[in-house]
């Protein structure tokens, strides 16, 4: 039976070690860089800043003049007018032409000036967005990475109880053959091998799949592997010591997500400024400049290109808009709904970001006395379990104790495992209440 329980430990321990032996190292600030140079929604809002980049280049040159340069050239075959003599005759007749002109808009009803704010004020907002879905990408990869991290402790909490159940097995078994030990002693230990068994079975299928889980965020082929790493970076938050309304007004004044509906409300608001402005009357002045060669005129082609033929033209023209069909109505009744939503929005948020700083630090102080209510159990369970193994062994103490110190054993150590991962996830959750999050809160100092 000896043989048996060698035979299965190893059998157990083999697939982990052999993928121990290639896996890579994943630290979390490698996580981060590979989630925020693959995630989509996160480049897509890139390319919308260019875009919105584009918008705002659009509303500046707005203020200025265009300019065009048209060219053409005709032939004309048939009966048509010889504007020599002013008779019909059948002719070929060659026409050519050069043009410039221009125009430029005066005055729009602040039209092109209130545009201009709303596109700034857009860029500005998608720039807030970039960096709160940046905080989004990160929150997500230390969420999922952390319960890698804690599937992993876990696992390895697993393994070294089903190692310790087994040798006590080969003990009881020894013991029993010399006629110290009942044979109960020695079924109902092995009944806690094989539960323990199990529990490590499961504890690596639960790894397994929030690896995949983390793969999955990260973007990874999947036939990558790799093991996470703990982070270095395990220092208390530098805020825990601050006021609940101290850290409201740093959320407030660091929380992107609230900077950029503030600036949607601000675009919002020239939006329905440049949708009014259709009401007014629209002042713009225009010039044409150019010249052309035809064929019937019997000066040459230079001469009427450059004196003959040429010609300027010049005014202005001022349009004041009577009825455009509701249209005008429509459009600013649409950009009037697009700002009251906004300010709801902004308001809300404006709460929200409160709620989320409380919960979250109230969050973070619940779990640091979690934590180390969690150092004494597991210190106290391992004292139980080495008193009562070394009873065991002298026959002092049951088989029956010796089975509940190792299970208080083994859940302190679980419990440990999780408050302590819990902890660090809290103080990860707490900075993005605040909207300080940034890679370096796990990395290395």
């Amino acid at each position: 039976m000896k043989r048996m329980m060698i035979v299965f430990v190893i059998g157990f321990s083999m697939p982990l070690f052999l993928r121990a032996q290639t896996d890579q190292n994943l630290t979390f600030g490698e996580a981060v860089k590979i989630a925020l140079e693959k995630n989509v929604t996160l480049n897509q809002q890139k390319n919308q800043l260019e875009a919105n980049q584009a918008a705002r280049m659009g509303a500046i040159a707005n203020h200025l003049p265009n300019l065009n340069a048209q060219g053409s050239f005709q032939r004309q075959q048939g009966q048509q007018p010889n504007t020599t003599n002013g008779n019909l005759e059948d002719l070929i007749t060659d026409y050519t032409g050069l043009y410039l002109n221009t125009n430029y808009t005066i005055f729009s009803g602040m039209g092109r000036l209130n545009t201009y704010s709303q596109t700034n004020h857009q860029l500005t907002a998608q720039g807030y967005l970039i960096k709160r879905s940046t905080q989004d990408v990160i929150f997500n990869v230390a969420n999922q990475y952390l319960q890698v991290l804690l599937d992993q402790e876990l696992l390895a909490i697993a393994k070294e109880n089903l190692a310790s159940q087994v040798a006590l097995l080969e003990q009881i078994q020894a013991t029993y053959e010399v006629g110290s030990k009942a044979i109960t002693d020695v079924y109902n230990q092995d009944a806690l091998v094989k539960a323990a068994e199990v529990t490590a079975i499961r504890a690596r299928n639960t790894m397994q799949n929030d690896k995949a889980l983390l793969a999955q965020i990260l973007q990874l082929e999947p036939q990558d592997t790799f093991t996470v790493v703990s982070p270095e970076n395990r220092a208390f938050s530098a805020y825990v010591k601050l006021s609940v309304d101290s850290l409201t007004q740093l959320a407030i004044s660091n929380r992107a997500d609230l900077h950029q509906s503030q600036e949607l409300v601000k675009a919002n608001k020239y939006s329905l400024k440049s949708a009014g402005s259709t009401y007014s009357p629209n002042l713009s002045v225009y010039a044409n400049y150019g010249s052309f060669y035809y064929s019937l005129i019997t000066n040459s082609y230079k001469d009427q290109f450059l004196n003959v033929n040429r010609s300027l033209t010049y005014g202005a023209t001022l349009n004041i808009p009577i009825f455009s069909r509701y249209q005008t109505k429509t459009q600013r009744v649409t950009a009037r709904v697009a700002y009251e939503n906004s300010m709801l929005t902004k308001e809300n948020l404006e709460k929200t970001v409160k709620i989320d700083v409380i919960r979250a630090m109230n969050n973070f102080h619940n779990a640091q006395e979690a934590y180390q209510s969690s150092l004494a159990q597991f210190k106290a369970g391992e004292l139980s379990l080495q008193t009562q193994e070394e009873s065991y062994s002298l026959g002092i103490s049951s088989f029956v104790e010796l089975a509940d110190a190792r299970r208080t054993y083994v859940q302190g150590a679980g419990s440990k495992a999780q408050a302590e991962v819990t902890l660090i996830f809290q103080r990860v959750l707490l900075e993005y209440a605040l909207g300080t999050l940034s890679i370096e809160d796990l990395s290395a100092q």
